[in-house]
């Protein structure tokens, strides 16, 4: 036991960023005796055990060692039932689990940050608050408030900086919807400017480190995850003022640039994007009265909204640049699919000019194949 007791000690000493003096003197005891701790030499009496484990924020059990196992055995079981909640779209059981894991591991940080990912992500979809409900803003409010106070408590106490970083994130979403712009606008001005490969980062470092096999598959991971930031900007896009010539050119480029990555057609989640880009250049076109463009946007639209809603996941992108990575969708956050997404966009007004075209109405008839409302 008390091998185990001086591994956990040292570690914990080193997360707090304190000395062996400044436990020896929260303690009264002397600094020799907590040197023999750390050393294996002796252990601390079992009536110091519990002062210790306040001191580094623990719990006895995990200075100890003993609750390392069930713990472990315990995040499991969350994680795979928070995988369940996920595909199933079940935001509310998700907070409510991550509320428990939170009840019984209070200190650890990856509770946490699922906790506040959980809070944040019910709160921006329409599962847990549908429109019909007469409190939902009020209900969406106090879930994000409960994140903000998670993501605050959070970043103030992580020793990690990915922990705090994930915290300051989160709080800038919770912020932005709570309508809190300047607080968010402050904390997103903390946190590190996107870098490069060549830049002391992990991904640059970890570029120097690793050979073969890790090193393909860290870089693919890498290129993934630059594909996924870019796809992120060009869906935000939108919002912007572009007039409809230069709509149609900005999401043409986008377009393509996911095509000569992904040769292979193997976009997974991408496939999300495809669809709303084609369908931001038809309706790009339908003010421009252009029944023919209008239809062929619908139709690619359509083909990646509904590859989109059978997407097969898990299995490895046969594209060179990602062949190392699996195809991963999104759960489940609204309550139709992409299918019934896109027959609604196509049920706009500045659409009925090409409605009766026998083209359009075989895309709907398609669509209406795989959609699912949750209406």
């Amino acid at each position: 036991m008390n091998i185990i007791i001086s591994d956990n000690l040292k570690e914990l000493r080193k997360k707090k960023n304190n000395s062996q003096e400044d436990l020896a003197n929260f303690l009264t005891v002397s600094i020799a005796a907590v040197s023999k701790w750390e050393r294996g030499e002796c252990y601390p009496d079992i009536e110091l055990l519990p002062r210790i484990a306040v001191y580094y924020d623990t719990t006895v059990d995990d200075l100890l060692g003993v609750g390392e196992t069930r713990k472990k055995q315990k995040m499991s079981e969350y994680n795979t039932q928070m995988l369940e909640f996920y595909k199933s779209g079940d935001t509310l059981a998700n907070v409510e689990l991550w509320r428990k894991a939170a009840k019984e591991f209070p200190n650890d940080n990856q509770v946490m940050r699922n906790l506040i990912t959980a809070l944040t992500n019910a709160a921006g979809g329409l599962l847990a608050f549908p429109p019909g409900d007469k409190d939902r803003e009020a209900k969406k409010n106090e879930f994000l408030k409960e994140a903000v106070e998670i993501g605050e408590a959070l970043s103030a106490k992580a020793n990690d900086q990915s922990d705090m970083y994930y915290a300051m994130y989160r709080l800038c979403d919770a912020y932005k919807k709570l309508g809190e712009v300047e607080k968010a606008v402050k904390i997103a001005n903390k946190l590190p400017s996107a870098g490069i490969v060549g830049d002391m980062t992990k991904e640059g470092v970890l570029l120097h480190i690793l050979e073969g096999a890790e090193l393909k598959a860290h870089l693919q991971n890498f290129l993934l995850s630059l594909i996924i930031s870019f796809t992120n900007v060009m869906a935000n896009l939108r919002r912007c003022d572009y007039d409809n010539e230069q709509t149609i050119k900005i999401y043409d480029k986008a377009i393509q640039i996911i095509k000569l990555f992904f040769e292979d057609g193997d976009y997974g989640a991408r496939h999300l994007y495809l669809s709303n880009w084609y369908s931001t250049i038809a309706a790009a076109y339908a003010r421009m009265n252009d029944t023919d463009a209008v239809i062929e946007n619908f139709s690619a639209a359509a083909e990646h909204a509904i590859a989109c809603d059978l997407l097969e996941e898990n299995v490895p992108h046969t594209s060179m640049l990602f062949n190392t990575q699996k195809i991963h969708g999104y759960g489940k956050t609204y309550m139709s699919n992409e299918s019934q997404n896109l027959l609604k966009g196509m049920a706009a007004e500045h659409f009925n000019f090409c409605r009766d075209d026998e083209r359009f109405i075989k895309l709907t008839e398609d669509l209406k194949k795989v959609a699912v409302s949750g209406e």
